[in-house]
């Protein structure tokens, strides 16, 4: 087998199983799927502003 080859096989293990963990705790920890939903409400503001609150800064 060759190393690049197998370096992309672990990359996707991990990739899979950190898939697998986020949508496990999604499902089953409501805090967790709390702090996501802030966290898309709070994007959603900082792109449609184009500035960091009260920063003044520009996108």
């Amino acid at each position: 087998m060759r190393r690049g080859q197998s370096t992309v096989e672990w990359m996707l293990l991990v990739s899979v199983i950190t898939v697998g963990l986020v949508a496990a705790a999604y499902a089953f920890l409501p805090g967790f799927s709390q702090g996501v939903d802030e966290l898309e409400s709070d994007l959603g503001k900082l792109f449609a502003q184009g500035e960091r609150d009260g920063s003044g800064d520009a996108r």
